[in-house]
């Protein structure tokens, strides 16, 4: 087993004990991400799903946001400055999930140029009022079918059971498989 090698791997889907521990997750991935593909983060997501019980189990405790023309890490022509921590925050101290996050578009001195929602997947912002494209006012979720139904052939693998701890031990760096957490 190398150094580090199932200790910094992010692919385990089975966050039930995550959940149990009555932990908060907020995923975003940019749509416009030029370096790591969008449909990696989804396939994941409904990797977790899957070993947690389905959408609904899901959404108690983990929720992803897809930010259409984000790119990678933010930039790029989509809304891209949103407040992530205060929605944690109060799902974990409030218990109010996000039913969505507000995106802004902020031009160099700092006005917001535009707003719009950004609602867990599998739903997405449509303008249903046919207000303005640029006031998050004008939107409602839909549910995707097409998200809600994904189905990859993901060439890599969510597993558990291969994870790893590192600790000192009589002065040396020590790589040990994680035991079972009950």
């Amino acid at each position: 087993m190398a150094l580090g090698e199932g200790m910094y791997d992010a692919t385990d889907p089975d966050l039930t004990a995550f959940k149990k521990a009555g932990g908060k997750l907020i995923l975003w991935h940019g749509l416009g991400d030029q370096h790591i593909p969008s449909v990696g983060t989804m396939a994941y997501y409904k990797a977790v799903e899957k070993a947690v019980g389905g959408e609904a189990a899901t959404m108690s405790f983990a929720r992803l946001f897809l930010l259409p023309g984000v790119a990678h890490c933010g930039g790029g022509q989509g809304p891209d400055t949103f407040d992530a921590l205060t929605a944690i925050t109060d799902w974990v101290t409030k218990g109010t999930a996000p039913a969505n996050l507000t995106t802004k578009s902020v031009d160099s001195s700092g006005n917001t140029t535009a707003t719009r929602p950004v609602y867990p997947f599998p739903y997405y912002a449509k303008n249903t009022t046919g207000g303005p494209a640029t006031e998050a006012s004008s939107y409602t979720p839909v549910k995707s079918t097409a998200e809600a139904n994904l189905r990859l052939n993901w060439l890599g693998s969510f597993r558990s059971g291969y994870e790893t701890v590192g600790n000192w031990a009589g002065g040396k760096w020590i790589v040990t498989k994680a035991k079972k957490r009950a």
